[in-house]
């Protein structure tokens, strides 16, 4: 577990399970300019674009509905030297797995000699003897064997599966999954030999780990910061899938929308590759100390994880830390409203995989469990419900019966019924929809669209000849520098005649010279200014034809560097337009 930047939620990661401090990753190469010959307005995907198509189908609703419910658990740090007293705590939050782990070379100090009467290993003994299971994670590395790196000789890759074996004796069929590796896209990892073909080598350590212990419990590869698919494709390419039983991801976001572009963008990977496994998003949670957002996120995001097919999630944590107060479902003993999501969640998943409702607005989500039980958020507008209960993230009685960003969970009913939002566009919640397009504009004016590029950590709109230049749900960077700009362009077109009031905010921190955004409607300059740091948009209005654009264009300013900002618009039918919270 790491903490991730405001810019860019990409993650770091130790090479065991541990904190560390929060950084940025922001990629600093500069991209070269498209092919001058295509036209200013050319409605394709840049020709050196290698990424998958946004929205790509994952499972059909079919397969997904006959797949077992996802499985809810939590992080735990008794490796760590957390306290035994703190179990009851998962087992009052209704936690069915735990997911921590107990360190080879802790366990192994003399070879083919394993002491597993530790703290850690009696506290985890316990949770199987209270009927939770585990998931553990392990790192090939012990100073035994190869010099202390990440195992990769024959000799070091037996020891390591022996290991493994000595694990699932001793927690036998508690043992749900053994997750090899932690963020192993991210410093720190992967410390092999000069020279070393480094997804060969962890893939060779995954083969001696199924030829040990294959069959007995899951072996998970891959264990990415954030989703990571464009890393995880090289480890495909190495013969990763043929492997192991799952993939496990920690797909830390801010807001939840937009992780089922990411989770299909996978999915097609493994695809390609020719073998899917499920998914297992081992580390997932929110850093803030606002607990109805984060209660909120957690019902959201667990929706779209289990409508997506992943098989097992894992919130961080069971407790606040030093490090992250504010991330645990309790703090010391005291439940937050993170713990009471947690329990509600456990019974509405019970009910089933869940499926979105197509109601023709791609800012309302609802999805339905089961036979009358409802998870409901999106663009604020009415709502009628007939019988049955309406609660908040917490379970306890909705204050309004009205849509709005924090999800709303509806029982013992299916009587529901939405009203129109004012809201036509917006670019959190509408990201990776056909509201909106994507592109890059470089100096000569020339416009290419851009695809959803799988990066080594968070996949956005971009194109890896455009690096830094990214757009991602709530973020976004430009590349270039005023003289030789590459402009990220967000396109919304009119489907219908539309008349739109525009609402946005903007934040930067005070790293460069600022960020040179306009907006235009049908090629009409509405407003230009350098954001240095938080700004409202001004109250802007537009009227636009069938098939006409409104466009967001974000260049840097005169140098390069530190071009990274946070976003959101929000186009209102005219006379709805309000100020916009700046995504944090």
């Amino acid at each position: 577990m790491v903490r991730r930047a405001l810019i860019d939620p990409l993650r770091h990661a130790a090479s065991q399970v541990r904190p560390t401090l929060r950084i940025a990753v922001l990629v600093a190469l500069l991209a070269a300019c498209g092919p001058a010959h295509l036209r200013r307005t050319a409605e394709i995907t840049s020709p050196i674009g290698t990424a998958q198509a946004a929205g790509t189908p994952a499972r059909s609703v079919a397969e997904i509905a006959q797949l077992p419910p996802l499985v809810l658990g939590v992080q735990t740090h008794f490796s760590q030297g957390w306290s035994p007293a703190v179990l009851p705590l998962a087992q009052q939050a209704g936690a069915p797995l735990l997911r921590d782990s107990l360190p080879w070379a802790g366990a192994e100090k003399v070879r083919g000699t394993y002491d597993f009467g530790t703290p850690a290993s009696q506290a985890l003994a316990s949770a199987c003897a209270a009927g939770q299971r585990l998931l553990l994670t392990a790192v090939p590395v012990n100073p035994l064997y190869d010099g202390g790196q990440w195992v990769s000789s024959a000799g070091g890759n037996a020891a390591f599966a022996a290991y493994l074996a000595a694990l699932a004796d001793r927690f036998g069929p508690c043992l749900a999954g053994i997750e090899v590796g932690n963020e192993i896209n991210g410093p720190g990892t992967l410390l092999y030999p000069a020279g070393t073909n480094r997804p060969a080598a962890y893939v060779a350590t995954l083969r001696a780990a199924r030829a040990r212990i294959g069959g007995r419990t899951a072996i998970l590869g891959g264990s990415t910061n954030t989703i990571g698919t464009g890393f995880l494709k090289t480890l495909f390419a190495a013969g990763m899938l043929a492997e192991v039983d799952g993939i496990a991801v920690h797909p830390y976001r801010s807001r939840a929308e937009g992780l089922d572009v990411e989770l299909a963008s996978l999915n097609a990977a493994m695809d390609a590759a020719g073998r899917r496994v499920p998914v297992w998003a081992s580390e997932f949670s929110l850093d803030t100390p606002n607990q109805p957002l984060a209660a909120g996120e957690l019902v959201k995001q667990t929706t779209m994880l289990a409508a997506a097919g992943v098989a097992q999630a894992s919130w961080y944590a069971l407790i606040d830390q030093r490090w992250y107060p504010s991330m645990g479902l309790y703090a010391g003993t005291t439940p937050k409203a993170q713990a009471a999501a947690f329990r509600l969640m456990q019974q509405v998943l019970a009910l089933g995989r869940p499926q979105r409702l197509e109601l023709g607005d791609p800012l309302l989500f609802a999805y339905r469990f089961g036979a009358d039980t409802t998870v409901v958020w999106g663009a604020p507008r009415s709502l009628e419900v007939q019988g049955g209960q309406v609660s908040d993230a917490t379970g306890a009685p909705a204050a309004t019966l009205q849509v709005g960003e924090s999800p709303l969970v509806i029982t013992g009913t299916t009587a529901i019924s939405f009203g129109q939002s004012t809201w036509i566009a917006d670019t959190l919640m509408g990201w990776g929809t056909p509201q909106w397009r994507y592109a890059v504009r470089v100096k000569a004016g020339n416009t290419y669209r851009l695809p959803l590029f799988d990066d080594q950590f968070t996949s956005y709109f971009g194109d890896r000849w455009y690096r830094p230049l990214r757009i991602n749900t709530t973020s976004a960077a430009v590349g270039g520098t005023g003289l030789a700009p590459l402009r990220a362009v967000w396109q919304h077109i009119a489907p219908a005649a539309e008349s739109v009031d525009i609402g946005g905010c903007f934040a930067k921190t005070a790293v460069g010279d600022g960020v040179d955004l306009a907006i235009t409607a049908a090629g009409r300059l509405l407003w230009r200014g350098v954001v240095t740091g938080p700004f409202q948009l001004p109250p802007l209005s537009a009227d636009l034809a069938p098939g006409e654009a409104l466009e967001l264009v974000a260049g840097p300013n005169q140098t390069s560097g530190g071009d990274a900002f946070n976003l959101r618009l929000v186009l209102f039918q005219r006379g709805a337009g309000e100020p916009v919270a700046c995504p944090k």
